[in-house]
């Protein structure tokens, strides 16, 4: 059995605005789920990303690699 590693702040994502407030954004990598997860900065970091429903990382600077639309 294989287990992909992906660093996907180096991968090229669009991502999408959402209706939620706190998921703002969305996108679908690789047949994943991808979804940005506002969190309660300055205490937190300012978002958290969300793959499948697990959180992958927490950041504050988006990828230069990903485009938001």
């Amino acid at each position: 059995m294989s287990t992909k590693v992906t660093d996907y702040f180096t991968e090229r994502i669009v991502w999408r605005k959402t209706a939620d407030p706190k998921h703002p954004y969305a996108a679908e990598f690789e047949g994943e789920k991808c979804v940005i997860r506002l969190n309660d900065f300055p205490d937190e970091h300012l978002y958290t990303l969300i793959i499948n429903g697990v959180e992958v990382s927490d950041f504050d600077d988006w990828s230069v690699q990903w485009t938001r639309l």
